[in-house]
């Protein structure tokens, strides 16, 4: 082959590298990248590794989200590994640029602010066994699941007691959150084999309740992929877990018939549980209609074994022949880490005691 046909050809090759028509170009004369995707579709404030997909991209390619640029750790045709400096919160456009084509996508990357340290979930997985056999032939252990996502803040699920440790309230309240619209009609937690399928409320809170089947001792739940919601698709590894059961010592809750009680004589004594906390709490009820509650009391305690409500906390009259319902609950925070943001995942793990007794002046 001549040198004059040797050149021929490779400038065709060349000009058939840009020959018109061949590749979309944009006004600055280069061709369109495509760029798909961005995995994972969000980071934190703080920066982190993503991929983009696309192409086709070089070892030129250069990229930038909004005005800050990244840093190209490798190239490959089809996707780039990039390292995302800080940035601020909000929604942020890719664009990748090489020496032959520019592409952009829109809105491509979430940022979140990041919440190390912070609680950015809450609700329970609750287990509640029956003490003593003096209830109806129909009554039956029973439990309860609910999750929603937070504005992240310092809160723990005995927040909503809305009392400091060793301490007690007439007036137990909801701590005020802001919800994160997470767009789903139901989120699934699961552990071991076993689903949970909380529907979705209005308020934005996730609930069930759950089967004896769905409720396993000592056991860590996931919370499964949220998928077509208002947020980036994301699970968490570790949404909470659960405790096992114990034993309540005192009052004896646990006979064959209930207790007479005194407001002065509310002494709880439990076994051995590991739990971050024991929650401690009695409803008042009408002698007349067990299902209206007169009063409520709450307590959060340490889990040293004892805690005795002061009978200075019942605001109204304490009347013989009432029911009193004692719950004593083991409350095991241990969850892990939301994706979205860093923050911490604090649904928790409640077993609870339910026991009877009666009032006596």
């Amino acid at each position: 082959m001549s040198l004059i046909a040797l050149a021929l050809l490779i400038g065709c090759d060349n000009l058939g590298r840009n020959r018109p028509g061949d590749e979309p170009v944009d006004d600055s004369g280069l061709e369109v990248l495509a760029v798909d995707a961005v995995q994972p579709s969000y980071l934190t404030t703080l920066g982190g590794q993503v991929e983009i997909l696309g192409g086709p991209f070089d070892g030129s390619a250069q990229v930038t989200l909004d005005a800050v640029e990244a840093t190209v750790l490798s190239a490959e045709e089809d996707r780039l590994l990039v390292e995302v400096p800080a940035l601020s919160a909000g929604w942020v456009d890719v664009r990748v640029q090489t020496d032959f084509g520019q592409g952009e996508l829109e809105r491509g990357l979430q940022v979140f602010e990041d919440a190390t340290g912070l609680a950015g979930s809450l609700g329970a997985i609750e287990w509640y066994e029956l003490q003593g056999s003096y209830w109806t032939n129909d009554s039956q252990d029973f439990g309860t699941a609910w999750f929603g996502l937070i504005e992240p803040e310092e809160v723990h699920w005995w927040d909503i007691f809305g009392v400091e440790t060793d301490d007690c309230t007439a007036d137990p309240s909801f701590p005020s959150l802001k919800l994160w619209d997470l767009g789903a009609s139901e989120v699934t937690l699961a552990a071991d084999g076993v689903e949970l399928e909380l529907q979705g409320a209005s308020d934005r809170i996730y609930d069930a309740a759950l089967s004896s089947q769905q409720y396993l001792d000592w056991a860590d739940y996931s919370l499964q992929t949220v998928v077509g919601s208002e947020l980036p698709e994301f699970g968490i590894e570790r949404v909470g877990a659960t405790p096992g059961s114990f034993q309540l010592f005192t009052p004896a809750v646990y006979s064959d018939a209930p207790p007479v009680l005194r407001k002065n004589e509310l002494t709880f004594e439990w076994g051995e549980v590991e739990a971050e906390r024991v929650i401690v709490m009695a409803e008042r009820r009408s002698g007349e209609d067990v299902e209206e509650i007169l009063e409520t009391v709450a307590c959060v305690a340490e889990n040293d074994g004892s805690f005795q409500i002061p009978g200075s906390t019942w605001q109204q009259g304490w009347d013989s022949d009432d029911w009193l319902y004692l719950y004593v609950g083991a409350v095991r925070e241990d969850g892990g880490t939301i994706p979205l943001n860093n923050a911490d995942s604090r649904v928790a793990g409640v077993y609870w005691l339910l026991g009877a007794a009666t009032t006596s002046k």
